[in-house]
């Protein structure tokens, strides 16, 4: 059985990377093709802020039973924690790199109305989308199962000395 790996920067900074490009290509290639490039609201800016709190309760939680209160999760609990922990990260970047880049071919603009509009709405995406991503970070953290190492911590989070019992 294969282990599941921790979600790679490099994976992320290459999907930042694509969402970038998409978002920044978006404008161009709708006014090629003879169309207007859409305005944006503040509506996916605060979609994407509820999944991220969403999902950042969900891992404090996670982290919470699994390691402070040493609870054991059902198998399905933590294969569905995990699912969600992989696709936020994944969606928050790709998010993230195309309203960043949807805003940065707008910040040109900036003294037009539809500019500034464009700017503020696609950045207050991509930080929402950035705290997705970073939710689904921490969510993965939360799920990996402690080790004996961090079964031998104190309450106050420092390591407990062993001493050696007489023989």
């Amino acid at each position: 059985m294969r282990s599941v790996r921790p979600t790679s920067i490099r994976l992320l900074a290459v999907v930042v990377s694509a969402g970038l490009l998409l978002g920044a290509g978006l404008p161009v290639l709708v006014r090629r093709l003879g169309g207007d490039v859409p305005l944006l609201s503040w509506g996916p800016a605060t979609l994407l802020a509820i999944a991220a709190g969403i999902v950042g309760v969900v891992a404090w939680s996670t982290w919470k039973s699994v390691h402070r209160d040493h609870q054991r999760v059902n198998a399905d609990r933590a294969l569905f924690h995990l699912a969600l922990a992989h696709a936020s990260s994944r969606v928050g970047a790709l998010f993230l790199g195309g309203y960043a880049g949807f805003a940065l071919a707008y910040v040109d603009l900036w003294e037009t109305t539809n500019g500034r509009d464009r700017v503020l709405h696609g950045g207050g995406a991509a930080v929402a989308a950035a705290l997705l991503m970073l939710a689904g970070l921490l969510m993965e953290r939360a799920c990996r199962l402690p080790t004996d190492d961090d079964e031998d911590e104190d309450d106050d989070g420092s390591r407990s000395k062993a001493t050696p019992s007489p023989t």
